[in-house]
């Protein structure tokens, strides 16, 4: 048997959803045509806080993704201040998920509910800020998916500040197929 592509062992891409994704993220890498980032710096921060924890969703953590690249695809933007009104804070459920069964999981679930309880500010540019999302939800499509959610928190620390161009830099280490290379 040969080895699929992208490799099953990291994006097994189950859903029509997921290769579609796949697809639009690599053109979108290949070309760096970043979607642009719309609202006020407050707006921007939330947004980027909620498409983490969305995540942790009970339902289907697919949905913000799929509203984000629809958006994309669409219009070439992101409006944060839509997404936040569309996705509140409080429609984020604390309660501990099924797949938290290792102390890694607990550490994901534990603090995504910590991000919705302080006011965390992404240092950055918006082109800094595209990136971070396309590559973000790169790395929600592989099976390292709580791996790009515990680099951010290791990387976060005690802080309530993070740069997105060293965020951005670490995620490099999930574009196993260099899609945003040059």
């Amino acid at each position: 048997m040969s080895i699929h592509n992208p490799p099953f062992y990291r994006y097994s891409l189950f859903e029509t959803w997921d290769k579609e994704a796949f697809d639009q993220i690599k053109e979108i890498g290949k070309t760096k045509n970043y979607p642009k980032v719309v609202g006020l710096p407050n707006d921007k921060n939330q947004f980027l806080v909620t498409l983490i924890r969305t995540q942790k969703a009970l339902h289907d953590w697919r949905d913000m993704l799929i509203d984000v690249l629809k958006q994309v695809k669409e219009k070439n933007s992101i409006d944060s201040a839509l997404f936040n009104k569309k996705y509140p804070p409080e429609s984020i459920g604390k309660d501990i998920p099924a797949w938290v069964t290792y102390k890694g999981d607990k550490i994901v679930s534990d603090f995504i509910d910590g991000l919705g309880a302080k006011k965390i500010i992404f240092q950055g540019t918006d082109e800094e800020i595209s990136e971070f999302v396309i590559r973000f939800i790169l790395g929600q499509l592989g099976h390292d998916w709580e791996q790009t959610i515990i680099m951010i928190w290791e990387m976060m620390g005690d802080k309530n500040e993070i740069s997105l161009k060293e965020l951005n830099e670490e995620m490099k280490n999930f574009d196993y197929l260099k899609i945003f290379q040059a």
